[in-house]
């Protein structure tokens, strides 16, 4: 049986990789998915991806994307690591949904793979609930029988034994684990089971697979999901629920016949940044502040008498309607090749124009610090730009992702509080 192929890449940088004519192919398929620009393969076989970091699967290529944090650095090291700051994001956003998270020292069981690390996360939850209760409902049952219980179905009995005076076509309820959920769960396994690589993870999904045992499979569809409904018994699996519901819209519209067609998890890493930017000075803020996440939002002015060229800041520290500052996240290099800092002068005129509009002059880039860089300094650098109600100072910071989240809203509480000090 072939074997999957697992290509290893980091966002935004070119990686030279020798590939098959299947493997090619597959890639080329990639591409046509997430578009020409964001997928580029030369024919010397450089590869090139942008603005995604996560997996995609076509057919038995499977393209693993790390975050570019770690690129300059040739360690094959530091593929963990960069793959262990890919999941500290994903899970201080919450973009999973999941508390019991495998700790940064298990991670290196999912071999850097995140589509193994949620197959992980998705049967370690699910072995979790099932340990304390199963879920079961009560089930609309229609069977012939010789006792009667539940209500007989008169009409229907008539049709169906009129030469068997013994039995009575009867409905009922039966209290089973044979419900709709546990069927898209145990549909959604199976096709796990055909994906994972990692022994770990066949063993749990196999463990699940028991505690289904009784339960029917069933062919999925995109709308056989709504038809699930929670209650207070069962609102504990909405988070598995969840991920099924992911693997499923992110494979093969044919998952339950087991192709193997596209699988993929991509999140654009730039907006994931900027979000977790924004969860860090939300734990950091001092109570009378109010944090907002892509707003206020205001046109710099207007056009033909129409509003134009609209302002959508990143982050904004507000304070009754007062804007105090403005914190830009900035996924990029702070630095050129030579180790110099290299800031966008497109970026500076965007943080000009913010300043008018808001009326506001303290102003904070923030990027990521890359992985091996020389400069260990939060504070970058201090930009002053006279303007006629002030000086707008912008101050370029960037942020060790390696740290704890602990580490890191200490440092942005410590930040606010000494830039806004000339205010209380």
């Amino acid at each position: 049986m072939d074997r999957t192929r697992i290509i290893k890449v980091f966002e935004g940088t070119q990686t030279k990789c020798v590939l098959n004519e299947q493997e090619k192919q597959d890639i080329l398929a990639i591409r046509d998915l997430i578009g020409d620009s964001n997928l580029i393969l030369q024919a010397d076989g450089k590869l090139l991806v942008n603005h995604y970091t996560g997996f995609i699967q076509m057919n038995k290529t499977r393209l693993l994307i790390y975050p570019k944090i770690a690129r300059r650095v040739q360690d094959e090291s530091l593929f963990d690591k960069a793959f262990e700051i890919l999941v500290k994001m994903l899970v201080f956003t919450e973009f999973i949904h999941v508390k019991h998270i495998s700790a940064p020292q298990n991670t290196g069981l999912y071999k850097g793979d995140i589509l193994e690390l949620l197959i992980g996360i998705f049967a370690n939850e699910l072995l979790l609930l099932f340990k304390k209760d199963i879920n079961r409902s009560y089930s609309p049952v229609t069977e012939n029988e010789p006792f009667i219980r539940g209500k007989i179905n008169f009409t229907g009995n008539i049709k169906r034994n009129s030469y068997r005076h013994h039995l009575h076509l009867l409905e009922y309820e039966q209290f089973t684990e044979n419900i709709l959920m546990n069927r898209i769960f145990k549909t959604v396994i199976f096709n796990l089971l055909n994906r994972t690589t990692v022994k770990e993870n066949k063993i749990k999904l196999r463990q699940a697979l028991l505690w289904l045992e009784d339960v029917d499979q069933i062919k999925l569809t995109g709308n056989i999901w709504d038809q699930v409904v929670f209650t207070r018994l069962n609102h504990q699996y909405k988070t598995v629920f969840n991920m099924a519901k992911m693997f499923y819209n992110n494979s093969s519209v044919n998952l339950n016949k087991g192709d193997e067609s596209t699988f993929s998890f991509l999140v654009p890493v730039n907006k994931l940044f900027e979000y977790m930017v924004y969860k860090l000075l939300n734990d950091a803020a001092f109570p009378d502040f109010n944090v907002q996440y892509q707003k206020p939002f205001r046109y710099l002015g207007t056009m033909n008498g129409h509003n134009s060229f609209l302002l959508i800041p990143d982050i904004s520290l507000v304070r009754n309607d007062d804007v105090l500052m403005i914190f830009d996240a900035k996924y990029k290099e702070a630095f050129s090749d030579e180790g110099n800092i290299s800031l966008s002068q497109n970026d500076i005129y965007q943080m000009l124009a913010y300043s008018i509009r808001y009326n506001c002059n303290q102003i904070v880039l923030v990027y990521p610090k890359m992985l091996g860089a020389t400069e260990d300094k939060a504070l970058l650098c201090d930009i002053n730009i006279p303007k006629n109600d002030g000086v707008l100072t912008i101050k370029a910071i960037q942020i060790d992702l390696e740290n704890g989240i602990e580490d890191l809203v200490s440092y942005m509480k410590g930040l606010i509080s000494s830039l806004l000090s000339p205010q209380f």
